[in-house]
């Protein structure tokens, strides 16, 4: 047994229903006890935020690889997620989320996109680009870029990395205040 197990103390009852019904699930490596009647979750925060953001995302149809990126990225303005992939080892294919203009605010956000991009160039393994496309609309799409020819093993295993470190990147210039006032005053 893992140290990390062996902290948390086994359910034996539910602690919000009295249910008895426990099942044990390990999620990144930690335990998560889960109600078989009400379906509470406990055990190690990590675990369990892992598990909730793997349901939130089967929910919206998103690859649970690619959700917290795109949770992220829903929350600009005058932008939405049209759709998402979070690439594919087995036949080598790079994560990717297309936004769309949804109000005059997206250009200021699509602005500091990429100057998030280009702050996180440093930490990031693949260079990423914001490419504008037309799919009967006008599409912006986050991705890593690729000159064409086929896509190495390596470049997915960087990728699939660069998507955390590029979701932490944005949380943290999101609350920025270049990123917050951005669109009023001079340009620059």
């Amino acid at each position: 047994m893992s140290h990390a197990a062996a902290m948390v103390p086994p359910v034996h009852a539910c602690p919000d229903c009295g249910n008895h019904d426990m099942r044990v699930r390990v999620v990144d490596g930690g335990p998560v006890h889960e109600c078989g009647l009400c379906g509470a979750r406990f055990g190690e925060r990590r675990s369990v935020e892992a598990l909730a953001d793997a349901d939130e995302a089967r929910g919206r149809g998103v690859a649970a690889a690619i959700w917290p990126l795109v949770r992220v990225l829903e929350r600009l303005a005058g932008l939405c997620v049209r759709t998402s992939g979070a690439g594919d080892h087995a036949v080598r294919t790079l994560p990717f989320v297309e936004l769309g203009a949804t109000s005059q605010d997206s250009l200021v956000q699509l602005e500091n996109l990429a100057k998030s991009l280009r702050l996180a160039a440093g930490a990031l393994r693949l260079h990423w680009i914001v490419e504008v496309e037309y799919q009967h609309h006008l599409a912006f799409v986050l991705k890593p870029r690729h000159g064409g020819g086929a896509v190495l093993a390596s470049m997915v295993r960087d990728a699939d990395l660069d998507v955390d470190v590029l979701r932490r990147q944005l949380e943290r210039d999101m609350r920025l205040s270049w990123w917050r006032h951005a669109g009023h005053g001079l340009p620059g």
